[in-house]
């Protein structure tokens, strides 16, 4: 879908349909296409650390954006629906979903909490952290969206490896532990 995807200096270009976009942002250190929603993944912050990440649709239309400096997250879904903002403090990692209509926030203010959202910023639930694991990051497993958790030594197997697949329940957010994660 996308073609020549690239980055020179803060702007980012990707060609579609025959047509080249460019955008222009701050401190862009990776760019991606996510195959599975069709939306071109823009990653931004200093020192490559992750600041702001953007979603884009193949026309360069701004999906949704997050900062997780002041734990916002912003978009319009679909074209028919006003625009949409949650604040979350001590925001970590936020999965956007859009073939489930749904956002996940991993947050963190003494512990960890998992947050569910609707696109139509309806509030799902929120989990506590699973025992003796960290949240990292959302992933895809197959036809599941699972949340990477790291479990230190205390989970480690007998070749050194502890990190995990939690597969989420994305209407309730009960995990349960899966496989080992690479």
């Amino acid at each position: 879908m996308f073609k020549d995807i690239k980055i020179e200096a803060n702007k980012v270009f990707w060609t579609s349909e025959d047509k080249t976009i460019a955008l222009e942002l701050k401190d862009v250190f990776s760019v991606s296409e996510r195959k599975d929603t069709q939306l071109i993944e823009i990653e931004t912050g200093k020192n490559f650390r992750q600041n702001k990440v953007y979603f884009f649709d193949s026309d360069g239309e701004l999906v949704l954006y997050y900062d997780l400096e002041s734990g916002t997250v912003e978009w319009s879904f679909q074209e028919y629906m006003e625009k949409k903002r949650i604040v979350v403090k001590n925001m970590k990692q936020v999965g956007f979903f859009p073939q489930e209509k749904r956002i996940f926030i991993i947050s963190s203010c003494g512990s960890q909490e998992l947050s569910g959202y609707d696109t139509d910023g309806k509030y799902l639930f929120r989990a506590k952290n699973p025992s003796g694991f960290e949240m990292l990051y959302f992933s895809r497993l197959r036809d599941h969206i699972v949340v990477v958790c790291d479990g230190g030594k205390n989970q480690e197997d007998k070749y050194g490896r502890f990190r995990y697949h939690f597969f989420m329940d994305i209407n309730t957010g009960k995990l349960t532990k899966g496989g080992l994660a690479y």
